[in-house]
């Protein structure tokens, strides 16, 4: 490494490099510096003489400054010189490696070609077959979102089946809810009927009855006229709302007076309304009875 000072270079290598002329050239440096110091005190007073010595320690701690550098940089270079020594020795073997596989595999330079054409030859057959299967895999990606779409389609038409499966189900059971009521209402039928079928026995009986009833004043009046008892009085019906239009069925039943239908009760009252075809509630409405009752207490 050069060193420049006052506008001079000098090399520095050259004294690291020679030990013996490193030393000499220091002795020889500070014998001088020794010899001048002595001259300047001889010439120079106390005063300069210290200023002397002070210039030459300074002069002397610069060059040591200058020495450790030089000696650190000459380190460094000799590390540096040492590595790339290294590095020289690695590449010298790995060229010699290399030669010696060049070497080797010279004479199997035609039988590597074959292998670099069929593997070549194999690498287009690869690509043309992933290119196929990239066409494959693309028309399977299709078909898979047309199957996923299906897939959607399927079961959102299973969801609608089981909303409707569920509806059908509770349908079935409201359905045997209903068959269990309507066998419970036949039976009730059944009885209801039974039941009717004793009333209309009943009420028939009842109708007999009251013929039997309604036969008696005739026979009576048959009586009388055979043997001079009084007929049954007669009156005018028609008197009494609601009952203009029954007066002759009435009278073929052999009632005639107010008197007869003042006495109706309720069995009677129904057995008369089944004879004229009629509802006992028009005889209620019409009040038959009550207006007979009036009309037998007025002709009195």
């Amino acid at each position: 490494m050069p060193v420049c000072r006052q506008g001079k270079c000098f090399n520095m290598n050259f004294f690291l490099e020679d030990p013996v002329l490193f030393w000499l050239v220091w002795g020889i440096f500070t014998l001088a510096g020794t010899i001048i110091g002595w001259s300047l005190r001889a010439n120079t007073s106390e005063k300069e003489v210290r200023g002397a010595l002070v210039r030459v320690e300074q002069e002397k701690n610069t060059l040591a400054r200058l020495y450790t550098q030089i000696k650190y940089q000459h380190d460094l270079r000799e590390a540096d010189f040492r590595r790339a020594s290294l590095d020289v020795e690695k590449l010298r073997e790995i060229i010699q490696l290399i030669e010696q596989e060049q070497i080797t595999l010279l004479p199997d330079v035609p039988f590597n070609a074959a292998r670099i054409a069929n593997a070549e030859s194999a690498a287009a057959q690869y690509a043309q077959k992933v290119a196929a299967l990239e066409v494959l895999a693309n028309s399977l990606r299709a078909r898979n979102a047309v199957l996923s779409e299906q897939l959607a389609s399927t079961q959102k038409e299973m969801g609608d089946w089981n909303t409707l499966y569920r509806g059908f189900k509770l349908t079935q059971e409201r359905l045997e809810a209903f068959e269990q009521n309507s066998r419970a209402l036949e039976t009730a039928r059944d009885g209801l009927q039974k039941q009717l079928s004793e009333a209309h026995a009943e009420i028939e009986k009842l109708q007999l009855d009251l013929l039997q009833k309604a036969e008696a004043p005739t026979q009576k009046q048959k009586s009388s006229k055979m043997g001079g008892v009084a007929a049954p009085q007669v009156d005018d019906l028609k008197s009494i709302k609601g009952m203009a239009a029954f007066v002759d069925r009435l009278a073929g039943m052999g009632i005639s007076s107010f008197s007869q239908i003042s006495r109706w009760d309720d069995d009677t009252v129904i057995a008369v309304a089944k004879s004229l075809d009629i509802s006992p509630g028009k005889i209620y409405r019409d009040d038959w009875v009550g207006q007979a009752q009036r009309l037998a207490g007025e002709r009195r």
